[in-house]
């Protein structure tokens, strides 16, 4: 990967693509997993980038009252091309996959953003929500306790987001 310079994204996703394949089958080394992640990386910071350019321009537009075209044919093509490619990853699979905590499997950028969207960044709230909701009885009483916990900060687009995320994990606390 430290050799090419820059891989078109439609062909950056169809090799990310490749690689699920080869974990999802067992059949993958410590090597290609680490370029498998770099990959991943890399995609992900671009959109990052991208998305931050989309911000930008609808700010613009708001703030000139203009019409802006912050669509490029590359996105387009990008958004196509992961259409085309998609399939069901790996990931998505283990999203379904029964949970023994609801806390359990949540990676730092999960917890960072459920605790700064949903907790007012109260970790000591956060940690008191995830022990409260494990010890409910059922779906139900799960999620009633997880909305009188929350405290939420920022955008309604962020917060529902964030609310809607965390709230699907509870059912998989109670599936048997």
């Amino acid at each position: 990967m430290e050799t090419e310079k820059h891989i078109p994204l439609k062909s950056l996703a169809k090799q990310l693509e490749e690689g699920v394949s080869e974990i999802s089958s067992g059949d993958v080394s410590n090597e290609a997993l680490l370029e498998l992640q770099i990959k991943s990386r890399d995609l992900y910071e671009r959109l990052t980038v991208l998305r931050h350019k989309a911000y930008e321009a609808l700010a613009l537009k708001e703030e000139n009252g203009e019409d802006c075209e912050f669509i490029s044919e590359s996105q387009v093509n990008l958004i196509d091309s992961i259409a085309e490619v998609r399939s069901e990853t790996l990931a998505e699979k283990h999203q379904m996959l029964p949970l023994s905590s609801v806390g359990e499997g949540l990676t730092i950028i999960e917890r960072a953003n459920f605790t700064s969207v949903l907790f007012s960044n109260s970790d000591v709230s956060f940690n008191d929500m995830l022990d409260a909701v494990d010890d409910c009885q059922n779906q139900e009483e799960a999620k009633d306790v997880f909305q009188d916990a929350i405290n939420p900060t920022g955008p309604e687009e962020d917060i529902a987001l964030a609310r809607a995320t965390f709230e699907q994990r509870i059912p998989r606390l109670f599936v048997k």
